[in-house]
């Protein structure tokens, strides 16, 4: 090596180390696999005892819930999230419910503690779990729950096999609660599971693909998983969409009570592909078709999506700015909206199909770009006891179930318009049906629900939903179109380290954090090239 190239390379040295022990390149891991120690020999000694009930049942996501479980992180190459996760945290405080945060040590608890009395956030309703982490995305390694003869079990999958401390935390929540835990071995994610509180499962093919590849488990075990550990009489699998790394069905499809599922559409005026927008057409499709347990027909609602790319540290990385990836908690619901023209129909369409509830929309730029949203980093956790009323679905001789009204209003009863509600018994309270304002009725199953704003009428099964040609789904008259592929608006991180990091003396700190294509493995974030 030349003398002046070797005096490059040790200055290139030092400046490298030197960033890498200011915390320069900490920051998310993203919600992907990213691969590095990925093995069939990892995690295969857990063992798979299922629960041993009479009465197994596993929850919708629209289930009366006590809080829900979050990670609030902190650290220099975080800054950027500051404001997403405080906002995202005032929802959780304001439905009404606990925000479990987990945080490291006492020193992070402090700090993300102080961070939330600043905004004005009141913390009588916050739990801090302290426990070591690598992530933010509780849904994905966090607690699945069912109830086993009416007890309140916890159902653990493995997480991705180099994020050990990830994998650890629900150990550590069942021994806190209470709660008897039950793994099943299988590698997946909570943003790829969705259930209708009534035994019909679905999961997309990259979980199939995930543990027949890399587990050696054969569908048919897969399956039979699904079936004794959270009672899934059906198991219906979409494909999930070109280019995303996690495969997660949360990314472009949500059900929202036991007869509506919403389901994105995209064009090439949103930044799609055209194998984006077959994508999303074909889960439409899909889901449609799926066997309903009344035997009636899913009321499938199309919800508009945009599509662009992101550069972070030389690497570009698809994004999915999906309005889906939302999370019910109780009577609220926290949608993530990313001001790129889609926001007001998206959040109409919410306000629409679930009229009973407040909707909240978070600014979620920072966040997607590394993979996911709302629904990702958050875990909602059902209460301890279980009861059929409360469950968010119709059993036995219930009128009603939480917010959910079995298509009734106010009028379809015979009585003056207003708003029908449940009672704690699941039976109907009419006493908002007093002839002020009203339920526009467009929760009926099977309604097209074309009393939002912007909506074609693309709720029949099949529908592409861009029959208007060119129509860029954007309710905001005027708007530049900024959704066009490519564009990374104002989702940079801004790169401000300016404030003090954690202590991490009792943490791992990982560096291979940047996006990247799915199962590409990172270096440390500080490589050189020499000419």
């Amino acid at each position: 090596m030349k003398k002046f190239d070797f005096i490059i390379f040790l200055f290139a040295m030092l400046l490298c180390g030197t960033l890498l022990a200011e915390g320069f390149g900490e920051g998310p891991l993203p919600a992907w696999n990213t691969g590095a120690r990925r093995s069939v020999n990892v995690k295969n000694y857990v063992p798979r005892i299922a629960p041993d009930a009479q009465d197994l049942y596993m929850p919708a996501e629209y289930t009366k819930v006590e809080g829900v479980l979050i990670q609030f992180p902190t650290g220099s190459g975080y800054s950027d999230l500051e404001p997403y996760y405080l906002d995202m945290t005032s929802a959780i405080v304001e439905s009404g419910t606990i925000a479990y945060i987990i945080v490291k040590n006492d020193t992070e608890k402090n700090k993300v503690l102080n961070k939330l009395q600043n905004a004005g956030i009141m913390t009588g309703n916050v739990e801090f779990i302290k426990q070591k982490y690598d992530a933010n995305w509780t849904r994905d390694y966090g607690p699945w729950y069912a109830y086993a003869d009416g007890e309140r079990i916890l159902i653990n999958n493995e997480y991705y096999d180099e994020r050990e401390y990830d994998n650890a935390i629900n150990s550590y929540l069942s021994q806190l609660w209470g709660d008897e835990m039950f793994s099943t071995g299988l590698h997946t994610e909570g943003g790829n599971f969705m259930t209708d509180g009534y035994g019909t499962c679905w999961a997309s093919t990259g979980m199939l693909d995930e543990n027949t590849t890399y587990y050696h488990m054969t569908e048919a075990q897969i399956r039979e998983i699904y079936s004794d550990y959270l009672n899934c009489n059906g198991l219906y699998t979409p494909e999930p969409l070109p280019n995303e790394g996690t495969t997660h069905i949360d990314m472009f499809s949500k059900i929202l009570d036991q007869d509506t599922i919403i389901v994105s559409y995209s064009t090439k005026e949103l930044g799609a592909t055209t194998a984006e927008i077959n994508a999303l057409d074909k889960a439409a499709k899909y889901y449609s078709e799926t066997p309903k347990p009344d035997g009636g027909e899913w009321n499938i609602v199309r919800i508009p999506m945009t599509f662009g790319d992101y550069t972070y540290w030389g690497e570009t990385s698809r994004v999915q700015y999906t309005h889906t990836n939302s999370t019910i908690v109780n009577d609220t619901v926290i949608v993530p909206v990313y001001g790129r023209g889609t926001d007001e129909e998206a959040l109409n369409i919410y306000r629409k199909l679930l009229p009973r509830h407040n909707v909240i929309g978070v600014d979620s730029n920072e966040m997607i770009v590394w993979g996911g949203s709302i629904h990702c980093t958050t875990m909602q956790i059902p209460v301890k006891d279980y009861n059929e009323c409360g469950n968010g679905v119709i059993d036995g001789s219930e009128e009603c179930d939480g917010t959910y009204m079995n298509g009734r209003t106010c009028q379809s009863l015979g009585l003056e318009p207003g708003i029908l509600r449940c009672s704690d018994d699941c039976t109907f309270d009419t006493a908002g049906c007093n002839g002020e304002g009203g339920d526009s009725g467009d929760t009926v199953p099977g309604d097209t629900g074309d009393t939002v704003p912007g909506d074609t009428g693309d709720t029949v099964p099949g529908d592409t939903g861009d029959t208007v040609p060119g129509d860029t789904g954007d309710t905001v008259p005027g708007d530049s179109g900024d959704t066009a592929p490519g564009d990374t608006g104002d989702t940079v991180p801004s790169g401000d380290d300016s404030e003090p990091a954690v202590d991490d003396s009792d943490s791992e700190v990982s560096f291979d954090d940047d996006p990247a294509p799915e199962d590409e493995n990172k270096g440390s974030g500080c490589s050189l090239s020499l000419l």
